[in-house]
């Protein structure tokens, strides 16, 4: 397991009675009552997790439940006789391998940063943020267990970010840009696991009117997707009206394009020749691409 993954603790038949009541506290605090008894799968509960940064804190906030849920839906519509499998193993490949950009974007531009303040003297863990959130967080999908070791890492980058900047390795346009690459990549995924849930949905509407017209209903399979119906409602609506920059500029490209290239941009950063002076320079003389600045807004984005 790696520093930046959070730790996290399973439950377990000799678990005292007050470990596994706060385990389903936590559960019920993010998913409500009625997941907490209707659930019947195993579940993992990283405790005290901290979160610091103040972006990380508001994805965990606003989309940590509706993602794991959506991910969760994926091992549950295997189940069902009659579902895609194909969608659901392209749904799987997408979600799984758009975190590991993203979490590759996060180590290459933390490594980076961490460089930086090594080769001028400096510490990497010098700056403290005003306070933390600390909470206990329920796992009920892999993926979602991934898109936490991603904000943990989106975490970190801001504390080197910040840190650099105070420090004066970088500037502020610099701390800016790579801030904004970071979150834009948290929100893209967002935009893309959206896309797929809808593909989920449709399918699974499908199966419920194949069993219409047939006669043989299974009212908890039914139950399932009116559920998705209103979370996928419920969270479209409170998406509408961020009005941030970053929502204006997801749509002027396609968000798992926007992934893809700002993890190779980072890459190619990271295995370039060179002795930075400032943060994205390159020394060799040789073109790298996205080695300049932290924009996700071209082809050749920079990281």
């Amino acid at each position: 397991m790696s520093d930046t993954e959070p730790p996290f603790t399973g439950s377990s038949p000799d678990d005292a009675s007050p470990q596994m009541a706060r385990r389903q506290k936590a559960l019920e605090a993010i998913f409500g009552g009625k997941f907490l008894h209707s659930f019947l799968s195993p579940f993992l509960v990283i405790e005290d997790h901290p979160i610091e940064c103040p972006v990380a804190i508001r994805f965990y906030k606003k989309d940590f439940s509706y993602l794991s849920k959506q991910l969760y839906l994926e091992y549950q519509y295997r189940s069902w006789k009659g579902f895609n499998p194909e969608l659901l193993d392209k749904y799987a490949t997408i979600t799984t391998t758009k975190l590991a950009a993203i979490d590759t974007l996060m180590q290459n531009n933390t490594n980076r940063l961490l460089k930086l303040l090594e080769q001028h003297g400096h510490l990497g863990s010098l700056t403290l943020w005003p306070g933390v959130f600390r909470t206990d967080v329920p796992i009920i999908a892999a993926q979602a267990r991934a898109y936490m070791g991603v904000l943990s890492k989106l975490d970190r980058l801001y504390t080197l970010s910040g840190t650099a900047n105070l420090m004066g390795v970088i500037d502020s346009s610099q701390r800016a840009d790579v801030e904004f690459t970071a979150k834009k990549a948290v929100r893209a995924f967002r935009s893309i696991l959206q896309t797929e849930v809808t593909r989920l949905y449709r399918e699974a509407q499908r199966v419920i009117a194949e069993q219409n017209r047939t006669g043989k209903i299974d009212a908890a399979m039914a139950a399932v997707v009116q559920q998705q119906s209103h979370d996928i409602a419920e969270f479209a609506a409170s998406t509408q009206h961020e009005g941030d920059e970053l929502a204006i500029d997801l749509l002027r490209g396609e968000p798992g394009q926007l992934i893809a290239e700002a993890a190779a941009a980072s890459t190619a950063a990271k295995n370039a020749h060179s002795t930075p002076t400032e943060f994205g320079t390159i020394d060799a003389g040789e073109a790298v691409p996205g080695s300049v600045a932290f924009d996700l807004t071209s082809p050749a984005a920079a990281v």
